[in-house]
Formats: C-alpha cells, sequence, structure tokens
C-alpha cells in the first residue's frame, strides 16, 4: 500500500448485473428492514447497489480510512471486462489516486478466475491492495491471494452453471413451441413473454397468402398494399423480399422450428395449413 502522511485513500467497486437491480437497492424482506447493510444484504432477493455500498463504507468507517469515491457499475456483466466504471478505477490507481480498493465480494469484482487476477495484479502493481468484504480477504497476504483464486474459482463454476441453467430452460421452452425472444415477423408482437397477433395485420397477411395462393404476383400484391397505404410494421414501403420471405414462413401456421422440424407452436395461427401449402404451390408454379 503506498504510504500516506495523513489518512489511507480507500476507494469502493460495487457492481449489479441487470438494471433492474440498480434501480431495486434494497429490498427488505419486511418493513421493520429500512437499512440495506451487512446484515440485511442476505435476507434480501439479489444484492442491490445501496448494500454493497453500505458493506463498503461500514468497512471503511471500521477501519478509520477515507472514502475517496465508490465507483458504480449498473447493469454490467462480471463476464465484461470493457465496463466504464471498473476501467475509470483502474486509471485512477495507475495514477496514484488510490491506496487500498474495497470490493463487496470477489464475485462483484469478476466472474472469471483470469480476469479477477488480472485485475488484482493491476491494482498491486499501481501500489494498491485490495480487499474483499464479503470474504475477508486481503490479497496482499500469500493466503489472500491464494484464498482469492480459490473462490474466483468458484464463482466462474457458478457462472458457467446459471448459464447452463438458463440455456436449459429455454431449450425446453422452445422444445415446447414457446417464444424464447427474438424478432416476430409482421402480423404478431410480444406482450408480456407471449406472442400475439396484430388483428389489422393479420388481415393483410391472410390477404397476401389468398392472392398468392391465387397466383397473383408479388408486384402486383405490392402495388395493391401501396393503393391502400399499408406499409410494414417498421413503416416501410413493401420489397418482393419480404412478401416472399413472409409467404414461406410457417410461423403463421401457429408452427415454429425446433431441431430441424416444425412442431405446433403456442401462439394462434393467422392462416391454415391448406392456404400455406395453396400459396407456396404458387409460388413454386
Amino acid at each position: 500500500m503506498s504510504e500516506s502522511p495523513s489518512v489511507v485513500r480507500a476507494a469502493g467497486y460495487v457492481r449489479v448485473s441487470q438494471e433492474r437491480n440498480a434501480r431495486n437497492a434494497c429490498l427488505p424482506r419486511r418493513s421493520a428492514d429500512v437499512a440495506c447493510g451487512i446484515g440485511s444484504a442476505r435476507r434480501r432477493q439479489g444484492w442491490g447497489l445501496g448494500a454493497q455500498e453500505s458493506d463498503v463504507a461500514r468497512y471503511v468507517e471500521f477501519k478509520l480510512w477515507k472514502l475517496v469515491e465508490t465507483y458504480r457499475e449498473e447493469g454490467g456483466s462480471g463476464y465484461d471486462r470493457e465496463r466504464p466504471a471498473l476501467e475509470r478505477l483502474l486509471a485512477d490507481a495507475k495514477a496514484g489516486k488510490l491506496d487500498v480498493v474495497i470490493f463487496p465480494s470477489i464475485d462483484r469484482a469478476a466472474r472469471s478466475v483470469r480476469d479477477m487476477i488480472d485485475i488484482d495484479t493491476a491494482l498491486r502493481k499501481a501500489g494498491v491492495d485490495v480487499i474483499f468484504v464479503r470474504e475477508g480477504v486481503d490479497t496482499s497476504t500469500p493466503t489472500g491471494e491464494l484464498y482469492r483464486n480459490i473462490i474466483a474459482a468458484v464463482a466462474q463454476w457458478e457462472g458457467r452453471i446459471i448459464y447452463e441453467r438458463m440455456s436449459k430452460g429455454k431449450r425446453k421452452k422452445a422444445s415446447e413451441g414457446g417464444y424464447i425472444g427474438g424478432w416476430l415477423p409482421y402480423g404478431y408482437r410480444s406482450e408480456g413473454g407471449r406472442v400475439v397477433v396484430v388483428p389489422d395485420e393479420a388481415r393483410i397477411v391472410e390477404q397476401v397468402f389468398e392472392r398468392r395462393a391465387k397466383s397473383a404476383s408479388y408486384r402486383t400484391i405490392i402495388n395493391q398494399l401501396e393503393e391502400r397505404g399499408v406499409r410494414t410494421s417498421g413503416g416501410n414501403t413493401w420489397q418482393v423480399s419480404t412478401l416472399r420471405g413472409m409467404v414461406a414462413n410457417r410461423f403463421y401456421t401457429g408452427r415454429v422450428e425446433f431441431e430441424g422440424r416444425f412442431i405446433r407452436a403456442q401462439h394462434d395461427a393467422i392462416i391454415s395449413d391448406l392456404l400455406f401449402e395453396k400459396a407456396n404451390a404458387a409460388a413454386r408454379a
């Protein structure tokens, strides 16, 4: 730690992975739990910025240090090294503005063993010591350095387990024809995680399929839509490629593709299987 004629200059670093956690910094279990201190942090759902800042402030007060700044990372992933607050913290440490950096826990600094070691090494190279409050680790000691590596490895494993569970959950939902996010075709929109039909657009979709089933050309259909002032959901004019993609999309029959085959989805169909086949038969003719 760099020498100081008066007090130790301490900085804190706090992070939440999602913006909603940043906004809901404190979620007390009871009305009496109004403080986001160390004791209440483990009783809440999640670990918000307010609770983390409280842990840092309490530690600095206990050590009789001076809290220079708390660097807040809102919505930053522990796997992402390009974090604005973290980069600013490292720059200030390199500039000699800090003596010690306090993290509420190792997983707030990083979720990767390599990133954690890189961050710790960069700070110590700048003459700055590192403290992890929850684990009680001071990495300026050999024991603290070893413990940091062990805990960082556990954090990395835990993060991968969470990701794997999320992936499995999405895969299961997809296998059941559920909506797992992403682009939706004209005629549909997402409401509360569900795919719903947009009535006015659905009527246009039906008309396109019906006219295509009667061998109307895409250019003819586009001219008819333009005469009526009908635009795409994005407010653009229709293109042949857009209509061709629409007619070939089985999503409109209430099906989605999963592992190379089309399965019944959870959203409502706009057109029948028979109309789909007729329209595509005309397209192939």
